[in-house]
């Protein structure tokens, strides 16, 4: 795939956290779970899910914050304290915040996860809703759906 625009560049809202992706994103989703609404004090969490190997810190050096639960590292800057990515633990990709990109305008969610959760009148614009996560037999579907006719920067 060759238009993706890669690599993207990201940093937290101070500047003092900078990252690097260099592969295309396996899905973007949009998150209404309780816990996504208190981390990021909106509606719902975007989130880009990189491959490990597509992803990097370039520059600082975030710390664990969050819910402080070990299968999910929340990374967040020092400073600012803005939430950066999610590292699940076993998993080989990382789940990206993809605001702190340099141009996240082109960032539409292809599914959404927590429905159960969703505020009233919060609208994501994602194609696939499920009350809670997808069962391990749709993310396949999901991520050949996306690779097809999600989102791509301009």
């Amino acid at each position: 795939m060759t238009d993706w625009k890669l690599p993207w560049s990201a940093s937290c809202q101070c500047g003092g956290v900078k990252m690097r992706v260099t592969q295309p994103p396996m899905i973007a989703l949009a998150c209404h779970c309780r816990s996504c609404q208190r981390l990021t004090s909106g509606a719902y969490s975007l989130t880009l899910m990189i491959p490990e190997t597509g992803f990097e810190v370039i520059e600082g050096a975030p710390e664990i914050g969050g819910m402080h639960r070990a299968e999910l590292q929340h990374s967040f800057c020092p400073r600012c304290k803005n939430w950066l990515f999610t590292r699940p633990q076993g998993m080989p990709f990382v789940n990206f915040r993809p605001a702190t990109l340099e141009d996240s305008s082109w960032v539409q969610p292809y599914a959404e996860t927590g429905a159960q959760d969703k505020l009233p009148g919060a609208v994501s614009g994602a194609k696939h809703s499920y009350p809670e996560f997808p069962p391990p037999s749709d993310y396949e579907m999901l991520m050949e759906g996306f690779a097809r006719e999600g989102a791509k920067p301009r």
